[in-house]
């Protein structure tokens, strides 16, 4: 049996697009309902309108990067950013992480960052497993296991991954 939406991700990424026609955080503003916290050039975080803790702020870069499933090494500078952002908006913050295709709803890199305590729907919602040093079959990849998976030279995916 065959599930298309479990296999590996394409061998190429999308192209970086500064802005992508129909996707919703290409033009996150106050202006059109975004509870913007934090911009620059490169970064922008806002609260979720839909938070599944007491503080759910999202990270997104700037520039049009579809999901996990396209980052590669070159990437790691800019996840490392975003993560850093995410705890310097939210110091109480105990996880940072990235939902991984089908599981996420908008197809614009965003890491989520929650400070607890969580909604019950926001404890399932984004579980963050382990094998050995790598990620476990999840739907959910912290932002420190991303770094890593990058680090080593590998590509996230839904199911476990090593270093």
């Amino acid at each position: 049996m065959h599930f298309s939406c479990f296999k590996d991700p394409d061998p190429e990424p999308e192209p970086l697009l500064s802005n992508r026609t129909g996707c919703v955080f290409c033009n996150v503003t106050h202006d059109k309902g975004f509870d913007v916290v934090y911009e620059d050039a490169e970064l922008i975080a806002f609260r979720d309108r839909w938070p599944r803790a007491a503080g759910h702020l999202l990270v997104i870069p700037r520039t049009h990067l579809g999901t996990v499933f396209d980052l590669r090494a070159e990437h790691v500078e800019l996840v490392t950013r975003m993560k850093e952002c995410g705890l310097a908006l939210a110091p109480g913050a105990t996880k940072l992480g990235f939902h991984i295709p089908p599981f996420s709803s908008v197809h614009h890199l965003h890491l989520h960052v929650f400070t607890p305590p969580f909604t019950a729907l926001g404890r399932m919602m984004y579980p963050v497993h382990s094998r050995g040093h790598g990620k476990g079959w999840s739907w959910f990849v912290s932002a420190d296991q991303a770094i890593a998976i990058l680090q080593s030279g590998a590509r996230i995916r839904l199911g476990a991954s090593k270093r």
